[in-house]
């Protein structure tokens, strides 16, 4: 059947293209000779004009008092659904019935979840509401769920609780005990889907092909056993993303003054953190329409000189993502770039994500990076992150 499908050509739903018209092989994946070619079909595939009705009916649908509604543009490509199952080995999240990009809701109130409580919440989410002290006892309100293995010890503070849900807990007596809500609740707020706003992009085809490149192959599949070397051939793999420029539709529900103060999370989060696959890289962006405009004119009237030279030495910022093996990975904020840390056992034991080292480039491209710890010679610097880490944050939101 597969076969007879490949005699119809290639249909304009992106989905079906990517999926169930994929030419693959016997071993159900499709060969590399055929990738860059399928992928330039399925990139070249445009929306289909009938969509810009139904985005309108669903624009037009919150109306309530509560809802807000707001348009976001990508800084960066944008991967969802990495983890999905797909010919090419990488998945794609779009739209069941036309095939656009779609951020799901689920994966945007998971991100301002966490934001939440990793920007806000106390500095020592070990202890309870009730022993934090002076503006810590504050923070509690935003804190998340308290885990202890595989069960939930504590529920969450009342802010995250109003925003989010909570769960039953180990804790909810003594969180009662204590003055304190607790049990099983529904969130005050509804995160819909992002849909991609028609038109915002030229000629309204929101793909493009991309690359990762694994310069170090025998490596990862050793899992260890050989150390990284300059002698593996490069394996590219070729995947499908959402271009950068494409715009978004975000839609809130609930009470007015929590879906306000959802929006501004949202906002943030996507900003500095980013949603989908590949965050560590740059992937995900997404910032307020006009500022991506700006953005972009700078990109084409200014020479690019953020990109550091291999054995620079740099101010990089730790990562939350590590390695398969636990490495490090650090980010060069001016560029955006981000990478493994070669030589990760010779980071300070004391770090933690969010610190700041100066570390040396060892390689570089305009899509990746990597880094040494220096080891000769000034010890590298070691200081907190000035905003948006645990180390300093922002005051309580209100």
């Amino acid at each position: 059947m597969r076969q007879a499908l490949q005699s119809v050509g290639t249909p304009d739903h992106v989905a079906l293209a990517y999926d169930a018209w994929a030419p693959v092989g016997d071993d159900g994946k499709v060969p590399d000779n055929d990738r860059p070619d399928w992928l330039s079909q399925i990139a070249g595939i445009s929306v289909s004009p009938d969509y810009s009705r139904s985005f309108e009916r669903w624009r037009k649908s919150f109306s309530a008092a509560g809802d807000r509604v707001f348009e976001l543009a990508l800084a960066s490509r944008l991967l969802v659904g990495h983890g999905n199952s797909s010919a090419s080995d990488i998945g794609l999240t779009v739209h069941h019935t036309w095939g656009v990009p779609l951020i799901p809701g689920s994966a945007l109130k998971g991100l301002a979840a966490h934001y939440l409580d990793a920007v806000y919440g106390p500095s020592d989410p070990d202890k309870t509401p009730w022993e934090q002290e002076g503006e810590e006892r504050i923070r509690a309100a935003y804190q998340g769920v308290s885990w202890r293995g595989r069960r939930i010890e504590r529920g969450p503070g009342e802010v995250y609780r109003a925003l989010f849900g909570a769960p039953d807990a180990d804790g909810d007596d003594a969180m009662r005990e204590n003055g304190l809500e607790a049990g099983a609740t529904a969130g005050l707020v509804t995160f819909h889907d992002a849909l991609y706003v028609p038109g915002s992009v030229r000629e309204d085809k929101p793909f493009v092909a991309d690359v990762l490149t694994v310069h170090q192959k025998g490596y990862y599949d050793s899992a260890g056993g050989s150390l990284p070397n300059d002698s593996d051939s490069p394996n590219p793999v070729a995947f499908l993303t959402v271009r950068p420029g494409v715009r978004f539709l975000l839609a809130l529900s609930g009470p007015p003054e929590w879906t306000e103060l959802a929006e501004r999370l949202l906002r943030d989060a996507l900003e500095k953190w980013g949603v989908g696959g590949k965050t560590s890289a740059g992937y995900g962006r997404l910032i307020a329409p006009e500022r991506s405009a700006a953005s972009a004119h700078s990109a084409t009237t200014a020479p690019r000189g953020t990109l550091p030279k291999a054995g620079d030495r740099v101010e990089a910022t730790l990562l939350e993502e590590r390695t398969k093996k636990g490495g490090w990975k650090a980010r060069h904020d001016p560029s955006g770039l981000a990478g493994l840390i070669h030589n990760s056992a010779d980071v300070p034991a004391t770090a933690k994500a969010g610190d700041r080292l100066t570390l040396t480039v060892a390689a570089v491209s305009d899509r990746e990076i990597a880094f040494q710890v220096p080891t000769r010679g000034q010890p590298p610097s070691h200081r907190k992150r000035r905003e948006g880490s645990r180390w300093q944050r922002p005051g309580p939101l209100s």
